[in-house]
């Protein structure tokens, strides 16, 4: 099992990196990532979602809301990105939490446009990846890294 818990972990550093690569082009030509992934037309963004599972369930902190499949998550992207000049999720850590479960810490930043012009984001998630067939299944993000390890210690 801990092959598996070292690949599933290396999933979630693999999806960091497609994520950034899909980020600095959508910076260098923003435009909506739903029609964009509807239409197959976008290889940086169609990458960063060939590591998310069909039936992918985010549970989000801040919205407290949970987005469930490949186009309510691109949606959500898109609705998030509307208030911003810039903004970037990069993984700080990475850790095997069970065999098919990966804890990480992961930092935002970015810049708000429009009435948000100026304002910056700085912030930081602790997050919880549940891996099925090399695939994210599901994400939970928590505010702080005791609530997160809590969450994954219950599932568990």
């Amino acid at each position: 099992m801990v092959v598996v818990s070292k690949e599933n972990a290396e999933v979630v550093r693999r999806s960091f990196a497609a994520l950034d690569r899909a980020f600095d082009s959508y910076w260098a030509s923003p435009r909506s990532i739903a029609a964009a992934i509807g239409a197959g037309d976008w290889p940086e963004w169609e990458e960063a979602f060939d590591y998310i599972h069909p039936d992918v369930e985010w549970q989000t902190v801040f919205l407290g809301e949970t987005f469930r499949g490949r186009a309510e998550v691109a949606r959500a992207w898109d609705d998030f990105l509307k208030w911003a000049e810039d903004y970037r999720p990069s993984l700080e850590e990475a850790e095997i939490f069970g065999d098919d479960r990966v804890f990480a810490s992961v930092k935002l930043v970015g810049r708000g446009k429009g009435m948000r012009a100026g304002m910056l984001m700085n912030a930081r998630f602790y997050d919880v990846f549940t891996i099925r067939d090399g695939r994210i299944v599901r994400l939970e993000e928590y505010a702080t890294r005791a609530e997160a390890l809590e969450a994954a210690q219950l599932q568990g």
